[in-house]
């Protein structure tokens, strides 16, 4: 079994929420996507970090919590933490694969290679469930 990796989005505003509730949200519907199992991170764009790794404990659904955020992000997935604290993907890695952390864009659905370098980072083999 293969194990995809997503990417959503947050802010000061939005991280504490993300980690309190355990829930990743996008106003995008790409989190529908998402499989329990697959893997996510959170850019958190007002640093300009990348951080892991959680894995979806639930399918990708519209409004887990309606009410969360202010009902701006709808698409959401639960999440645990996989990894013992919440850590940042190194800068030379982000360059490694394609992201400017300048301008801190990143694909949210990560392609199968770009997954795979992500989860080597954390250690983590992408057929191995967590």
């Amino acid at each position: 079994m293969n194990f995809k990796a997503y990417v959503f989005e947050c802010n000061s505003d939005t991280y504490l929420d993300c980690m309190g509730k355990s829930l990743f949200g996008s106003n995008k519907p790409w989190p529908l996507e998402i499989n329990e199992g697959d893997f996510c991170l959170l850019h958190h764009y007002e640093i300009g970090g990348l951080l892991g790794l959680w894995q979806a404990t639930s399918n990708g659904a519209r409004n887990i919590v309606p009410k969360i955020w202010g009902g701006k992000f709808p698409f959401q997935v639960r999440v645990k933490l996989v990894v013992p604290k919440v850590t940042d993907v190194p800068r030379s890695l982000l360059i490694e694969l394609g992201a400017d952390p300048s301008i801190g864009r990143f694909d949210n659905c990560l392609d199968e290679n770009l997954g795979a370098t992500i989860l080597g980072f954390f250690h983590i083999e992408k057929t191995k469930p967590v």
